[in-house]
């Protein structure tokens, strides 16, 4: 994505993201699956991360992220706008999500915290 076309400020932020690949069937006892990955940078409308799976361009998955400055664990829902292999010699991807406005997340507290670490 170009400089220009970005609304919100990237900050260079490394934290913890759980990401759900997959449900958990209801009513089934399986847990889903959810890959472990860390942040790349993050704002206010998105995030950049580096993982072990390639991802579906399109999708939107449950994200929880812990940011260095929040107590607790953040959950959001993001589109994945974009995923790349890595280049050799490192491995994995790197995606970038759009965190949507989801009801039931904690967009409002992601926004105010990345408020506060942009000032």
């Amino acid at each position: 994505m170009q400089e220009e076309q970005r609304r919100h400020l990237r900050l260079p932020v490394e934290s913890t993201v759980f990401i759900e690949l997959v449900s958990p069937g209801v009513g089934r006892a399986d847990s889903g699956k959810v890959a472990i990955c860390k942040t790349l940078d993050v704002s206010r409308g998105g995030l950049r991360v580096s993982l072990e799976h390639e991802l579906v361009v399109g999708a939107i998955l449950q994200i929880g992220v812990e940011l260095p400055h929040s107590q607790d664990t953040l959950y959001l829902a993001g589109e994945v706008r974009w995923c790349l292999a890595n280049r050799a010699p490192d491995t994995g991807w790197s995606a970038g999500f759009a965190i949507l406005n989801a009801g039931d997340s904690d967009i409002d507290r992601w926004v105010a915290l990345l408020a506060d670490m942009e000032s």
